[in-house]
């Protein structure tokens, strides 16, 4: 009997399974492919856009200092957004960590000036005092229909590290051009001796430094420029300090001479104005460009003596005047609104109008501005001078102190970053609420890590106001500058002004070696000081009141 017929179950099929799976996986890539190339489509659109409708902001660099005037581009391909710009100017801000940045003359908003020669908008942004490192983006102001098309750059603020200097550093400074192989000079001991002793009282006070002019103009004979009666000892004298253990320094006086305005031919001096009208200065302007090739020269000189340790550069700012500048002070802060026809008016004339506007000292932006402008310009100088002598000797700068060297056109934070490893200022000539005040500035304005400074007192009874304990003022002001002048700790370095007038200058009823053991007395305190905590700065009461406790750490 045969068996029913039993209809047998079959098992399913893999390979349609299979199949499906796999072109799963290709739709998957396909899909994602599609993405890509539809992204790419829209990059590569977008791109085109921006090249042939977009529009690009720029800073001319991509790095600055403190003493960074940012040039900043504006450009477009597009015909119809370039006449859209043309019709309504741009303006442009810089932003810090996604904030709108204030800046000198307290302005955020800048704008931009249509150039026919190149077809772009330019416009400049100083870089606000001793801002903070980092980067800063631009942006561009009051056109929202430009967003999508707009691609913005950024630029850098860095700070230049100085060569270091050891804690506890002291320079004795000599300010005289006259001949060393006549001196004649009282050494501690009492004894008479040739220039040597000079080195005896920089033994004396702990000097570490000796720091001598060692350019001063004009020269001893007509139409020269350099005094030189003491270039060929210098090689001699810088040994001696050596075998002593003391380094050797020697500056420039950059931008004034001791001769009569105009006395150089070679130079543009710089202009005052007196009874209403443009004179000459015994100072040379900041504008010439044969003045700096003379420095660099002479500093070039020093550079090449072996036994000179030190290169330093004096009155390197505005000494006097300044007022033949005021074409290219408008010219560079194009956010000063100008007078009426400035542009047509005579040089004279314009010379009268930046002076009277500067003294009236009504416009605060204005008297921002070119207190900024002045010290942009002397850090340019002094950057120039730091690459064309290219030396790896530290370079200080004589910095005054009134209102942070601002006063005067100098700052020490663009100093630092122009190439000045110690920026030595120069203390002087305020009486106690005066210096009060000076410190009370530093204080609230620079950090140890912003600049390496020298503070330096002069050695002069009369420039202390005749005080009762003359000596003893000196070394309380010095005292205070060393615990109060940055906001983060005690200075590390001084310098005291100088021997020459320490041994023939106003002592008043003083002698020689009392002036100098209160300079021996800051030395110690210096020196024993560093690395300890600060404390509440000694000074006069006035000093302590007019300083409001700025020096308190």
């Amino acid at each position: 009997m045969m068996a029913p017929f039993m209809p047998t179950r079959r098992r399913p099929r893999k390979a349609p399974l299979a199949a499906w799976s796999i072109d799963r996986r290709l739709l998957s890539r396909l899909i994602l492919a599609a993405a890509a190339l539809y992204a790419a489509h829209r990059g590569v659109s977008r791109l085109w856009r921006v090249w042939e409708y977009g529009v690009r902001l720029e800073p001319q660099a991509a790095l600055y200092g403190h003493d960074g005037l940012v040039r900043v581009t504006l450009a477009t391909r597009s015909p119809e957004t370039a006449a859209g710009l043309r019709r309504d100017p741009p303006s442009f801000s810089v932003l810090k960590d996604g904030k709108v940045v204030t800046t000198i003359g307290k302005k955020s908003l800048f704008s931009l000036a249509y150039d026919t020669s190149t077809g772009r908008w330019t416009g400049a942004w100083p870089c606000p005092w001793n801002a903070p490192q980092g980067v800063y983006t631009l942006a561009l102001e009051k056109r929202p229909d430009l967003a999508l098309d707009l691609s913005a750059g950024s630029f850098r603020i860095e700070r230049r590290r100085p060569a270091p200097l050891k804690p506890g550093f002291v320079a004795l400074t000599l300010e005289t051009v006259q001949p060393f192989k006549n001196m004649r000079v009282r050494a501690p001991d009492g004894s008479l001796k040739d220039w040597t002793g000079l080195l005896d009282w920089a033994q004396y006070v702990g000097a570490d430094a000796f720091w001598v002019l060692g350019g001063q103009s004009p020269g001893l004979t007509r139409g020269s420029i350099w005094n030189d009666d003491n270039l060929s000892l210098y090689p001699a004298i810088g040994r001696e300090c050596h075998r002593r253990g003391i380094k050797f320094g020697l500056y420039v006086q950059c931008y004034l001479t001791m001769g009569r305005p105009g006395a150089l031919r070679r130079y543009e001096y710089a202009v005052d104005v007196s009874s209403g009208r443009p004179v000459l200065t015994r100072a040379i302007s900041l504008d010439d460009p044969r003045r700096l090739e003379d420095i660099i020269e002479r500093l070039k000189g020093f550079r090449d003596i072996p036994e000179v340790d030190f290169l330093g550069l004096d009155y390197i700012r505005n000494a006097l005047g300044g007022y033949e500048l005021a074409d290219e002070f408008y010219g560079e802060m194009p956010f000063l609104k100008r007078p009426p026809g400035w542009s047509h008016l005579p040089r004279a004339e314009k010379m009268l109008l930046l002076a009277r506007k500067k003294v009236a000292r009504k416009d605060s932006v204005f008297i921002d501005a070119w207190q900024w402008w002045r010290a942009h310009k002397v850090a340019g100088i002094v950057r120039r001078i730091k690459k064309a002598v290219g030396s790896r000797k530290p370079l200080w700068t004589f910095t005054l102190s009134w209102d942070k060297g601002w006063h005067h056109g100098q700052d020490p934070v663009m100093m630092n970053d122009a190439g000045a490893d110690i920026d030595a200022v120069m203390l002087y000539e305020a009486d106690d609420r005066q210096y009060a005040q000076i410190m009370k500035d530093w204080h609230s304005y620079v950090r140890r890590k912003d600049v390496q400074l020298a503070l330096g007192d002069i050695i002069d009874w009369w420039l202390h106001q005749h005080a009762p304990d003359g000596p003893e003022e000196f070394y309380r002001r010095l005292k205070l500058a060393i615990d109060t002048i940055y906001a983060d700790g005690r200075a590390h370095a001084v310098f005291y002004h100088d021997i020459g007038r320490a041994l023939h200058g106003n002592l008043g009823p003083w002698t020689t070696k009392d002036w100098m053991n209160a300079a021996k007395r800051v030395t110690e305190y210096l020196r024993e000081s560093k690395g300890k905590p600060r404390k509440a700065a000694e000074g006069t009461r006035k000093q302590e009141k007019a300083a409001g406790g700025a020096g308190k750490s």
